[in-house]
This record gives structure tokens, C-alpha cells and sequence, in this order.
């Protein structure tokens, strides 16, 4: 696995502050159950529709905030959904599965450590929202598995959210450093603790136990693609979507992007604009993004639904 700061370049005490923290995640972080079968369903073409229905139905707040995400006037459906099995009919097994693992991941109950960090929750979830529906698109251009392209893209920055949580104030100097100087978020990092929040992001998939691929695409997520060994690869997708991103102006609020219309051919080619399309285009996506973490309910009822 390639990432920035590997055991062997710390200092012992700088290995110790890593273990320390990841230690600290682990303990108060698990992963939902829930969300670890979801996430094996990507790998397992034996799971049904009726697996996913008996997933999501384990967790009665997860099922809840599926069937209101399900009735969110983005899909427009003519009629209410009332039921888990319901919404796979009419969504299809991709979509619900994606609507179950974000829910399960973007949990509301962070949002102030978050902005004690200096992360505006909406801001930063977005971006992850966006990143993992691009790097689905592209995923199909280069015929990699859909789904595991979206956790990918989801989970990406799942390193900074821990951070944020444990170690508000080295990320916001190393933020504060890096727009100083010009400089990455994750090279500040690697020079001031010996490690940075992709390194302790791939960590802590790893403890959980994440396929491999996915734990690479955590750990390389800001890395260059001549830096990664295959341009076509599930890590490579995830620099790709993010680098797509921000040149829409979409980030995690820390990172500096430009607005910039990205000129890379590979999203101008038919076959990328037609996967694009599938989506709704860039706007659709973005709109996407929005209704899911948490703008308010254009449906019948007014009611406000939070992931």
C-alpha cells in the first residue's frame, strides 16, 4: 500500500501520537454493523434485494432516514415510499444502498466538533457526497465496480473527519500553515506530525477491516496520478472526482480550490459525458449533494429531513 508517512519514517514519538490517536478512534468511533455489511455488499454479487432490505430494517433510525430520503423531491416519484423493500423496487438496489451507507456515515451528531475545527459540516459532506458521485460516473467510463467507486469517493476524507474530532487544534494550524505558504493541507502535516489525515483515514478503514482497494483509495486520495501506479485504478478514480470537484469549487472547506472549468478531455469525451448524463450532469449532481445533506424537503409535506 502506498501512503505518505509509513511507520518507518516516524520518529518513536511521532509513532506513538499516531497510534495514540488512532487508538482514540477506535474506541470511540466504531463503524456501524450495518454499515460494514453495506459496504461488503459491493463485493458480493450473491446479496439481493431482500439482503438490503433486511440491512437497513437492523437499524430503525437508518430506516427512517432512507424512506425520507427516498421520498425527497429529487426523485419526484409520484406516490409516497413506505417501505425499505418498496424503495429498492422503485430506486433499484444501487441507489438504496448508496442512500443506507451515506446515512450511515454522515452522522449530524458531529457537526459540532466539526465546526470547532474550523469545518462547516454541510460544506464538508457535500463535497464527500460529490467526490463519490463523480468517481461513480468515472467508474463507469473505466468499467470498475459502481459501488465500490461511490464508497470510495464517500469515505475518502474520513482521515481529516477524525482529525477534526481529535486533533481540532493540529489541523487547524496545519490549515492556517498551508494557506500561508501556498502548500498542501497534507504536506504541512507530513513535515510537522510525521503523518497526515490520509494516513490515519487508511488506518482506521484498515481496522475496520475495508477491502484493500478501498484502503488505498483513502490513503492516496491526494496524491498526483503519476504518483499512483495504475491511472485507471479504484485510488486514481477517487483523485480524478476530486480533482473534478474542485475545479467546480466544491471542497471540504479546508482545502484551497480553484473555480477554474477543468479542461481534462477525459469528461469531454462521449462516453464520460454520457455517465455524466446519467446523473443529471454536474448541476444534477451537485443539486444531489444538496438535498441529501439536509436542505429542505421540496415534497407535499414541507417536512425537513436531516442524513
Amino acid at each position: 500500500m502506498r501512503v505518505n508517512g509509513s511507520s518507518s519514517e516516524r520518529t518513536p514519538a511521532q509513532e506513538a501520537d499516531f497510534q495514540d490517536l488512532l487508538a482514540q478512534v477506535q474506541e470511540l468511533q466504531p463503524l456501524p454493523a450495518v454499515a460494514l455489511r453495506l459496504i461488503s455488499m459491493a463485493e458480493d454479487v450473491r446479496f439481493s434485494a431482500q439482503d438490503l432490505a433486511e440491512a437497513v430494517r437492523m437499524d430503525q433510525a437508518l430506516t427512517l432516514k432512507v424512506l425520507r430520503l427516498s421520498n425527497s423531491a429529487f426523485y419526484g416519484l409520484p406516490r409516497r415510499i413506505t417501505s425499505i423493500r418498496e424503495a429498492v423496487v422503485l430506486l433499484g438496489f444501487r441507489e438504496v444502498r448508496a442512500l443506507a451507507l451515506s446515512a450511515c456515515v454522515i452522522d449530524p451528531l458531529v457537526r459540532d466538533s466539526l465546526e470547532q475545527a474550523g469545518i462547516d459540516y454541510d460544506v464538508f459532506w457535500k463535497n464527500s457526497m460529490v467526490v463519490a458521485y463523480f468517481a461513480q460516473v468515472l467508474s463507469l467510463v473505466e468499467r470498475i465496480d459502481q459501488d465500490e467507486a461511490f464508497t470510495a469517493g464517500l469515505v475518502h476524507n474520513i482521515g481529516r473527519l477524525a482529525m477534526a474530532q481529535h486533533r481540532p487544534d493540529r489541523l487547524q494550524a496545519a490549515t492556517l500553515r498551508a494557506h500561508d505558504t501556498k502548500r498542501s493541507i497534507h504536506d504541512v502535516q507530513l513535515q510537522a506530525f510525521g503523518y497526515t489525515d490520509a494516513d490515519l483515514g487508511a488506518a482506521i478503514a484498515d481496522s475496520w477491516s475495508f477491502p484493500v482497494p478501498l484502503v488505498e483509495a483513502i490513503a492516496n486520495h491526494q496524491r498526483s496520478l503519476s504518483e499512483l501506479p495504475d491511472p485507471r485504478g479504484l485510488d486514481a478514480l477517487v483523485v480524478r472526482a476530486r480533482r473534478f470537484s474542485r475545479s467546480h469549487g466544491v471542497s471540504d472547506g479546508l482545502d484551497l480550490v480553484t473555480t477554474k472549468p477543468f479542461a481534462d478531455i477525459e469528461w469531454r469525451t462521449p462516453e464520460a459525458e454520457r455517465a455524466l448524463k446519467r446523473f443529471g450532469g454536474v448541476f444534477g449532481i451537485l443539486d444531489r449533494a444538496d438535498d441529501f445533506i439536509g436542505s429542505p424537503d421540496r415534497s407535499s409535506d414541507g417536512d425537513r429531513w436531516i442524513a
